[in-house]
């Protein structure tokens, strides 16, 4: 079983997912040496997703007491929806309880890989010099206003942070921005468009709530610029690097637009992902529900359209240069990112690590040849940039070095 078969099933068992076949599968795979190393990373990566929890190294009464809660929390959990006569409520309890099981046994492996005074294993650890740790990216940004001023939406504080075009803009306590009418009485209206953009820096990513209700997820070093009030006839943003967009419904069909780096995307109420960052190969938009239309432009982001497909759900168009094409897409995949998570599909070893750079804040310098080299997984991307790395060295595609803020790919 390749390791991103395994992962994902060792995921669904802790979150009370998987079916009896799948769980009598992950126990079986528990019994195989050869999957020892790959289960101690699984391990230590859920151990390290409870707040306060030290490293899988620490084997100590800490340790025992987050593996007690999250044991608590797998026998718990609420079965499936669906169907709950008695053949699925015994199902259900019999997964809770396999799934039990097989986080004791890890947590017993763990203890032992630690003990064991073995010959180093085939992949070696990371390397790295003793310094802090790379941590995760986390919610940052700087929003510019129409006259040009900026605010570090980070460290402000939450309330009115500005008006415009009779429109104030809000930092709610939730950290996310919205827009609402303004509502001073007397205020004259103004048709001079006052445009804002947000931009999140490497190692960050952030939410605002559009004008017009829309919502808008920014990956790491994206922005997007839009006006603090849409006109009547269409609502038009501007996107570079990654977003996910839920568009709000208007009357009348209003259309809602998004520019991206030569590619325009019209809808009306939907969800949707663009992947536009400018050093890849191309513009990938999934979509999750309702009706787009993708169309390439000619020229710049002001161009107009050459070439127009429909997307519907479930497909991902792909542009590059002033070829379109459509195809089916993995929603799960696209839409990772935003729910917490690199998910890689037998992705160029060179994508990975762009992803990895951007919400690290990392370098990466490659040595040797790379031809060839993927990676196929599900990992948190809220743990260590060490932690990320481990778990792709254990596949046996590369090797890793970490100093400073640099990553040496072998």
């Amino acid at each position: 079983m390749i390791h991103r078969e395994l992962s994902e099933l060792f995921e669904k068992l802790i979150n009370n997912q998987c079916s009896e076949e799948e769980a009598d599968l992950i126990m079986e795979l528990l019994a195989d040496e050869s999957n020892a190393r790959l289960f101690h990373t699984l391990i230590t990566q859920q151990l390290r997703q409870s707040p306060g929890t030290p490293s899988a190294d620490e084997v100590s009464e800490p340790v025992k007491r987050s593996l007690n809660l999250r044991l608590e929390q797998i026998l718990q959990a609420t079965p499936p929806p669906g169907k709950k006569d008695v053949r699925s409520l015994t199902r259900s309890i019999i997964l809770r309880y396999a799934a039990a099981a097989v986080f004791i046994l890890l947590s017993v492996m763990t203890y032992l890989l630690v003990r064991k005074a073995a010959p180093a294993p085939a992949q070696a650890p990371v390397a790295r010099v003793k310094i802090k740790p790379i941590v995760a990216g986390s919610n940052k940004a700087i929003l510019t206003l129409s006259d040009g001023r900026q605010i570090d939406l980070d460290t402000i504080a939450s309330g009115e942070i500005a008006t415009q075009s009779n429109v104030v803009v809000k930092k709610m306590a939730s950290g996310l921005i919205a827009y609402e009418a303004a509502t001073v009485a007397g205020t004259p209206m103004t048709d001079i468009p006052a445009f804002n953009t947000i931009s999140t820096p490497k190692g960050g990513q952030f939410q605002v709530v559009l004008p017009d209700g829309s919502k808008v997820w920014l990956n790491a070093a994206s922005s997007l610029k839009y006006p603090a009030r849409f006109d009547a006839e269409q609502r038009v943003v501007e996107l570079t690097g990654e977003g996910c967009f839920e568009i709000e419904k208007k009357g009348g069909n209003l259309p809602f637009i998004v520019v991206s780096n030569h590619q325009r995307i019209e809808v009306l109420g939907t969800m949707f992902n663009v992947n536009a960052y400018a050093e890849e190969t191309c513009v990938r938009t999934t979509l999750i529900n309702g009706l787009v239309r993708v169309s390439a432009l000619n020229g710049n982001s002001a161009g107009q359209p050459v070439l127009s497909r429909t997307l519907r759900p479930g497909q991902q168009s792909e542009l590059s240069g002033d070829d379109l094409t459509i195809g089916e897409g993995n929603t799960e995949a696209a839409l990772a990112w935003k729910n917490g998570k690199f998910q890689f599909d037998n992705e160029d070893i060179h994508v990975v690590m762009r992803k990895i750079a951007r919400w690290y804040n990392v370098e990466v310098e490659y040595h040797g040849n790379m031809k060839g080299k993927s990676f196929s997984g599900i990992i948190s991307k809220y743990g260590n940039v060490q932690d990320v790395l481990q778990l792709l060295q254990i596949t046996g595609t590369a090797t890793f070095t970490v100093k400073d803020r640099k990553i040496d790919v072998f």
